[in-house]
């Protein structure tokens, strides 16, 4: 691709480049990609550069850790590597101190903003001149830490992406006229479509709806939260076999008629599903619909990540593998030759997969913002010497939602706003609220994860801080749990951004943040879904797949401007939902126009007020759920005049309106009920011995010794 060979000829030019005293600028060119291994088209292309034997070192699936720490303190000029690989060196690599780096970035997106990119710069920056002899305390291995990250005088960055997202563009980008931060240098999605190295992926797109009866078979009438309820019906009405059976008709007839022939009879297509189970389901459906119509110019291969079971198959375990019959590694390859036609994904070959020859796609899952782009740009490459033209049919979004995926990445992207160290002090307090993480624990834990080489007595106390506070989050209402793992690590990523972005330190805050980092790999991800289930308890069918509309030239109008994401807490889609009934309600009754979203944020800075009282939590703690809201209720006053500066119009209306306020602000009382009560019941030091864990049903499992990071 072009970027690919925008890549090797930069690495080449950066290699002999000498100032105005004819001394060589940088010592050494790092070429970083966030994928597995380094791509076998980026690989190909830094090996033609010009160069001598040894100059040159690509780190291949075959190439250790240890294989780049050795490049980097030998005289290898250029080398590409894995960006994952640099985690494992940070802390053994010397030798390196007086040397300039060029970093080059092969797409900059998540990973260059947090742990990954940190470790590049604490391995390549210069940092601090250490001397054997010189005893340092906590605090100076702690500033040093903090000081290695973010910007390094010896190491210029380079970073490459066709979708920048706002992280990307606070790390790497500059000050553009409007004093916004944007890329340096731009080819813009338009430029390359106008110039034809690139397709408009959005001229042929056809919109489909899926109309459908859901009805109950069961007597009980159950209530569920209805955010969670929808995301568990539609898992369902996906893996339908009716739905599938008339999807799979839908797909082959028009990739038969409209697709196969082009490109002189080697047109290829991709189906995008929304999960494993689903891609299996529809690879089992594709076989048993060209069987049955006796299709022998078709094939079709699975692409998907580890293994999946299906319950109407008694539990049975799939594997892309087993199913394609050959290696992972040899699907791109496979997948290439003239007589295999199509590629069933899930969650796979979304990114950065190129094939020339895929002019078609069928879309099956939500697709939205960047994964919208990534996903369908899969199609823009052209294809000479034929005039390749490209289709979707879009099962699951509209034409417009796409288009507003794309609209930030059409032209230029700038960056709208940015983050100042309260924002992460906003996310700190929200943190400390839920009352499980214990500051004498987390400065005897940074004492002793400062110590080079710990002991197994002092690996054993540290992972004794990280059970204690595994347990308290154990014992918090399941609600409040997944509250606090998703704060917890919405404060690690917001931390890792932000000292990366700025020149921003707080020794108490790295401190928080070093326990936090390693006590988030404490929880392992829920496989429980959301706690209950809808098999059996509903059937859809009367399938119908309507075609919505056509669409053959988009009017997309760019839309650049991007934000990073703020540091408060949203309202739950239950409460976002009873909210806007509430404010419509207000609305007819008062002759008032409250904007639903100004309004949710009100509604959060009173919550956050009420979480902090010490009245309310002393009230909490020796009362039920109903005695308490008399003192809920009693203190929403002294609240709402605490935040009127924040929004004098709706909280003068609450406080002059008894009847409405008690609605709006009911809607958090068991919230801050249960997390006050936990909070004042919470001893100051937990006793209970380190082998104890105390796991409910509706808790997840404690780690075993062998997943323990620090043993």
């Amino acid at each position: 691709s072009g970027k690919t060979k925008t890549i090797a000829w930069l690495a080449h030019r950066l290699a002999s480049l000498h100032d105005l005293e004819d001394k060589q600028i940088f010592d050494n060119i790092v070429i970083v990609t966030d994928r597995v291994v380094v791509d076998r088209q980026l690989q190909d292309a830094v090996r033609q550069i010009d160069h001598k034997s040894g100059l040159i070192k690509v780190m291949d699936d075959s190439c250790s850790a240890d294989d780049l720490r050795k490049a980097l303190e030998g005289n290898t000029k250029i080398i590409a590597t894995t960006i994952q690989k640099f985690l494992y060196i940070v802390n053994t690599i010397k030798k390196i101190n007086n040397k300039n780096f060029a970093v080059i970035i092969d797409e900059a997106h998540s990973s260059t903003a947090g742990k990954d990119m940190s470790a590049v710069t604490q391995t390549l920056g210069k940092g601090r001149e250490k001397d054997e002899d010189d005893e340092r305390d906590t605090q100076d291995v702690l500033v040093d830490e903090i000081r290695a990250n973010g910007k390094q005088p010896n190491v210029s960055m380079f970073a490459f992406t066709a979708t920048p997202k706002p992280t990307t563009l606070a790390l790497f980008g500059r000050p553009g006229k409007s004093g916004k931060n944007e890329a340096f240098d731009l080819y813009s999605m338009k430029q390359a479509i106008e110039e034809e190295f690139i397709l408009d992926v959005l001229v042929n797109y056809m919109e489909y709806k899926t109309y459908y009866d859901i009805n109950k078979v069961i007597e009980d009438d159950p209530m569920y939260k209805s955010g969670k309820a929808k995301k568990k019906i539609a898992y369902l009405v996906d893996l339908t076999d009716e739905n599938i059976e008339k999807r799979t008709e839908i797909i082959i007839e028009h990739f038969r008629s409209v697709v196969m022939q082009e490109l002189g009879g080697t047109a290829k297509a991709m189906v995008v599903t929304a999960s494993r189970a689903a891609a299996v389901k529809y690879k089992m459906a594709f076989e048993k619909y060209i069987r049955d119509n006796e299709y022998t110019d078709l094939s079709c291969f699975v692409a998907f990540s580890g293994k999946v079971k299906l319950d109407e198959h008694k539990g049975k375990e799939y594997t892309e593998m087993g199913i394609n019959g050959f290696s992972e590694k040899q699907l791109p390859e496979v997948f290439d030759k003239d007589e295999n036609r199509i590629l069933i994904v899930a969650n796979k070959y979304q990114t950065g997969f190129d094939q020339p020859r895929l002019c078609a796609m069928y879309v099956l899952k939500k697709l939205k913002k960047i994964a919208a782009v990534q996903t369908l740009s899969r199609l823009n490459r052209i294809c000479p010497p034929y005039k390749k033209k490209t289709f979707v049919l879009d099962f699951c979004n509209t034409y417009e939602d796409i288009k507003k995926s794309f609209a930030p990445y059409y032209t230029a992207t700038i960056l709208d706003n940015n983050i100042t160290p309260s924002d992460i002090y906003k996310i700190e307090t929200k943190l400390d609220s839920f009352g499980v993480l214990d500051s004498y624990d987390i400065d005897n834990f940074a004492e002793l994860i400062t110590i080079a080489k710990p002991t197994e007595k002092q690996k054993i106390q540290m992972t004794g801080y990280l059970q204690k506070a595994e347990r308290k989050a154990n014992n918090l209402p399941l609600d409040s749990y997944k509250e606090f793992i998703a704060v917890l690590k919405r404060f690690v990523r917001f931390y890792e951004f932000i000292i990366q972005a700025s020149h921003f330190e707080d020794i108490e805050l790295h401190k928080k943040y070093k326990f936090c980092s390693n006590l988030q790999s404490w929880f392992k991800k829920d496989q429980s879904g959301e706690g209950f289930s809808l098999k059996d308890q509903i059937v859809a069918n009367n399938f119908l797949n309507k075609l919505q509309g056509e669409y053959q030239k988009p009017d997309l109008v760019a839309d650049p401007y991007v934000k990073l994401p703020e540091a408060e807490t949203q309202l739950s889609e239950d409460e976002e939902k009873k909210l806007s009934e509430i404010i419509e309600e207000i609305n007819n009754r008062t002759g008032n126009t409250f904007d639903k979203d100004v309004a949710a944020k009100a509604m959060l800075q009173i919550k956050e007020i009420m979480l902090k009282s010490e009245k309310l939590q002393q009230s909490a703690l020796v009362n039920s759920e109903d005695e308490f809201r008399f003192s809920y209720f009693d203190d929403i006053d002294d609240a709402l005049v605490q935040g009127l500066e924040q929004n004098q119009d709706f909280f003068s209306m609450l406080l002059s309106n008894p009847e409405i306020k008690k609605q709006v602000l009911g809607i958090f009382v068991t919230e801050v009920y249960k997390t006050l009560k936990h909070k004042g019941e919470t001893p100051a030091y937990d006793t209970t011995p380190m082998q104890s864990y105390i796991a409910g049903e509706e808790t997840h499992t404690p780690m075993a010794a062998e997943d323990n990071p620090l043993l």
